[in-house]
């Protein structure tokens, strides 16, 4: 019996999208700024399937000097100490800066540290720039950089990202100098450091401040310096004029908080909003087709899944993950809930974009009498009442009734919870849900790092483990991954470690989704980016 779903899902989806369901979850007034310049406006299409329109040379560059984006949620806080909800990483990366980033070929690259080197295997040398103030016009040093990767270390706040170094091996022979050293040997250093968790702090400010009223007012060293935080409703920055390297062409970026996802559409193509993340799928033709916006389309390293929790008595038997795996037909509601041209097919752990990636993975067919058989065998014919945990969005509505109504060919019955970001996040924290709907970005870019974090026994209940995967095999193939330094060898590793996980199956893999953003039509300059950390220092307007 394979019955197929999308004409189901189809008529579904023009239901949910016609009750407008909430949505889903990386200019020069002063003369200060520089004109846009060519290289910026054509480096904007790079690596973007469909690019923001690009300036011709008949159009002329407005004097508005005001950004509005929206987007679908509002972070508990702005301290980098806090957790990974993408749209609160992109805010901090435009207030703080990392020793390196990422340049755009996803390398780690100079920031904060303008050179370093590795002296032995634990020990890492980075070499500060000398020009770099935070906003309070406070030097940045040596001793902020060794604060901040200790306090992150200390912290309470859900952020992991120092677990790899020894707190105990930081160093700061002088005000420009800072060494690090790794409890073991670690492949993914740099990278580590480039991630917005270890953004620098002022340790002066935060000791003044508290941990709670820094994150509601944060002082970074960033392109753009925090102005205002009103709930519910936006978060306002502006130009940093003292920043060390290429200042923002525009003065304010107004950062709105647009829950509903039929609004932020609304408001984009009526001008009260200039760039809108996240755009649901179902919206991506009407804004591509509109005069007055525009679609941009950028390819990422982002998971779109259904996570099992296989500490719960009724996961832990992989026949019954297995057979609901079986239970579900993927296709359908990927191309219903992502878009069949704005998502690709997932067929691993592993996005397609990143080296190790294997598809040759025996899938998990949709197929109903399979999943029948499977669970006979785990003695769960009967059926069973199970809870879908997930966030509350019109994306996640249409996925879950979907969902609830294929398993229920199975005589599983799926208990509906569609719950608040801050609430779920730390139900999902503490491994209280039994499924639930999750992303996962690999945000270094490394395979073996992404797996680490998602199905280590040792990352049980962490930010990114929603399985809470404990298996013996895995982990050593993961632990082999985490020492070894040679490309080659930690793909053919991160091969192993897919193999092994697939049979496991923790996961029900729905997409690699792309990053879908909508922009007015008067936008230029804008650089999509695979980690969704946008600079918005090189956006302008034309008249």
């Amino acid at each position: 019996m394979k019955k197929r779903f999308l004409s189901l899902s189809l008529a579904l989806c023009m239901v949910l999208t016609a009750c407008g369901s909430g949505g889903e979850e990386k200019q020069t007034t002063d003369g200060s700024s520089p004109a846009p310049s060519e290289t910026s406006s054509e480096s904007a299409s790079a690596g973007v399937e469909k690019g923001p329109v690009q300036t011709s040379d008949t159009e002329k560059v407005s004097s508005k000097d005001t950004l509005v984006v929206a987007f679908d949620r509002e972070p508990a806080t702005l301290d980098p100490l806090g957790n990974n909800v993408t749209v609160k990483r992109m805010i901090e990366g435009s207030i703080f800066d990392t020793l390196l980033e990422f340049n755009e070929n996803m390398e780690p690259s100079p920031c904060l540290a303008e050179s370093w080197e590795q002296i032995d295997e634990l020990t890492w040398k980075f070499n500060l720039r000398k020009d770099v103030k935070f906003h309070n016009g406070d030097p940045l040093t040596s001793k902020d950089v060794k604060f901040s990767f200790l306090r992150v270390g200390n912290g309470t706040l859900g952020n992991d990202a120092a677990t790899q170094f020894d707190p105990n091996g930081y160093e700061t022979p002088d005000d420009y100098t800072f060494i690090l050293k790794t409890l073991e040997p670690w492949a993914f250093t740099e990278a580590q450091v480039c991630s917005e968790a270890l953004s620098i702090v002022p340790e002066k400010v935060v000791t003044e401040m508290g941990d709670d009223a820094f994150g509601r007012a944060p002082v970074g060293s960033g392109a753009y310096k925090f102005v205002s935080w009103t709930a519910g409703d936006n978060i306002t920055v502006e130009r940093n004029d003292e920043y060390w390297r290429d200042k923002s062409i525009l003065k304010t970026i107004k950062f709105r908080i647009i829950t509903e996802a039929a609004s932020r559409t609304i408001d984009l193509e009526s001008g009260g909003v200039d760039i809108t993340l996240g755009l649901p799928t179902t919206d991506a033709d009407r804004i591509e087709e509109n005069p007055d916006t525009q679609l941009i389309v950028s390819t990422g390293a982002t998971d779109r899944y259904i996570a099992f929790n296989c500490q719960k008595d009724v996961f832990k038997d992989k026949r019954v993950r297995q057979a609901l795996n079986y239970a579900t037909d993927k296709e359908s509601i990927r191309v219903v809930c992502y878009g069949e041209n704005t998502s690709e097919t997932m067929d691993s752990v592993v996005p397609s974009t990143l080296p190790g990636h294997i598809s040759s993975l025996k899938q998990y067919d949709y197929d109903i009498e399979k999943a029948k058989e499977l669970l006979k065998e785990a003695g769960m014919e009967n059926g069973f009442e199970v809870e879908f945990m997930y966030l509350a969005n019109s994306t996640n509505n249409m996925l879950a009734e979907l969902l609830q109504q294929m398993w229920s060919q199975v005589g599983v019955t799926l208990v509906l919870k569609p719950t608040e970001s801050g609430a779920l996040t730390t139900s999902l924290n503490k491994g209280e849900q039994e499924l639930c709907c999750a992303g996962t970005s690999y945000s270094l870019f490394e395979a073996g790092a992404g797996l680490y974090n998602m199905f280590h026994t040792e990352r049980m209940y962490s930010g990114s483990a929603r399985s809470n995967l404990s298996s013996p095999e895995v982990d050593k193939v993961l632990d082999e991954i985490n020492i070894t330094s040679d490309a080659e060898k930690r793909a053919e590793l991160v091969g192993q470690a897919q193999e092994l996980i697939h049979e496991e199956s923790p996961f029900i893999y729905i997409a690699f989704t792309k990053n879908i953003i909508g922009a007015g039509s008067k936008v230029r300059g804008f650089v999509p980016t695979p980690t969704a950390m946008y600079d918005f220092r090189t956006v302008y307007f034309v008249e």
